[in-house]
């Protein structure tokens, strides 16, 4: 739980008070590589901060491919929003690709947690938009970079992911083909 207290941190200062009282609402969880996290037609129900391994959030298009929305990587609070915010049953899936450790903040606790006092709930509000504004901040950053600079980009600031996430899931994250990537990376490597 330390590795979640650290991300807190980085959100400001609360109480060493409201800081307990904020993580003993967090459940430690795992999930081995495979398992879901998520299913379709449910009605996602908790806020999850990563703490090890790599999850695939996806969906499938029209055609029934299945397109890769985000890779969720270590140290990252994550959830489908609309779901959790509007309890409205999802059509998209979250699986493991590693082994994954996290922590599990469900709708009762963050409730409460934002009922507890009005520090902390401005603190879980400042949370909760981060999430939000960072998705923003990511899809605005890959709608003005090439295939090529995605995955520059993924090498540079996730190397982690690069070596963990199998390359077909790598290509659809970052909008293109696997045989596209494999061109990329054979360029880059002659480079």
């Amino acid at each position: 739980m330390q590795m979640l207290r650290d991300y807190f941190k980085g959100f400001g200062e609360i109480s060493t008070g409201d800081m307990d009282f904020l993580v003993n609402r967090c459940t430690e969880r795992t999930l081995l590589k495979g398992e879901k996290l998520i299913r379709p037609h449910q009605r996602v129900d908790s806020i999850y901060f990563i703490a090890s391994g790599f999850l695939h959030y996806f969906s499938y298009n029209e055609f029934g491919e299945r397109v890769t929305l985000k890779v969720i990587s270590p140290n990252h609070c994550w959830t489908i929003m609309d779901s959790f915010f509007h309890q409205r049953a999802t059509s998209d899936e979250c699986q493991a690709l590693t082994n994954v450790s996290y922590c599990e903040l469900k709708r009762s606790d963050y409730t409460a947690v934002k009922l507890h006092n009005k520090d902390l709930a401005n603190f879980i509000q400042t949370v909760t938009e981060y999430i939000l504004s960072s998705k923003v901040v990511e899809e605005n950053k890959k709608s003005k970079m090439s295939v090529e600079e995605r995955y520059l980009d993924l090498l540079q600031y996730h190397p982690d992911m690069v070596q963990q996430v199998p390359v077909n899931i790598i290509a659809s994250y970052i909008g293109t083909s696997r045989e596209t990537l494999h061109r990329i990376r054979r360029k880059l490597t002659a480079a």
